[in-house]
């Protein structure tokens, strides 16, 4: 995923789970990035999906393309 790109979360996600997200709820990725730890790498990603809500720091994993949807950010 790509800066700019429009994500949902997927929905076995246990971060859609406690958000407690619409499925259509569809966001704008801000930034990615990787944390390296212990010769281990994971993708991470800031994700806003409105004025009043982004996700710092979340699992790469757990988001998917919305592909044609346009983000409520």
């Amino acid at each position: 995923m790509i800066t700019g790109e429009t994500v949902r979360l997927k929905t076995a996600s246990p971060l859609a789970r406690r958000l407690n997200l619409p499925r259509e709820a569809v966001g704008a990725v801000m930034c990615r990035y990787s944390l390296l730890r212990g010769g281990r790498s994971a993708q991470k990603l800031d994700v806003q999906f409105g004025p009043g809500l982004v996700v710092w720091g979340a699992p790469a994993e757990a988001f998917e393309p919305a592909v044609g949807e346009k983000a409520s950010a």
